[in-house]
């Protein structure tokens, strides 16, 4: 065998060599490439399975806003019919501070039974707000 011979052998063992080793890597990028399009898969079904919770979750968060809003309308339409009885509590409270208020030795006058009169008409006007019982 003569020197070149020797050189294209080597060369030729060179380039098995490399051949085999690029087919080993392709081997294993092919095995990767299938676990990545597996992955792939699942996490797509995880995609949609998240979506569709988040749809529901939505859905229902949607719901219960629409129903609280519903609660607050009802809470301060009450509380709006109630006012008229608070100012009416607050006007027999200054009534019957006016009428306790007045000196004890001037009697019994003329502003105290106006005083008392416009007393009764407020506890008249709280009554209409009070609920009675019913009989049985």
């Amino acid at each position: 065998m003569t020197g070149g011979q020797i050189a294209g052998l080597i060369a030729a063992i060179a380039f098995v060599a490399l051949v085999v080793y690029l087919a080993m890597t392709l081997v294993q990028t092919a095995k990767l490439l299938k676990e990545l399009q597996g992955t792939m898969k699942e996490t797509t079904k995880m995609v949609e399975v998240l979506s569709k919770n988040t749809d529901d979750l939505m859905s229902q968060s949607s719901q219960l806003v629409d129903k609280t809003n519903t609660l607050m309308d009802d809470v301060n339409s009450k509380a709006e019919k109630l006012n008229p009885l608070f100012e009416t509590v607050e006007n027999l409270g200054q009534k019957a501070a006016d009428a306790t208020a007045e000196k004890p030795n001037s009697g019994f006058g003329i502003h105290s039974i106006m005083n008392l009169a416009s007393a009764a008409s407020i506890v008249k006007s709280v009554a209409k707000f009070v609920p009675r019982k019913k009989k049985d």
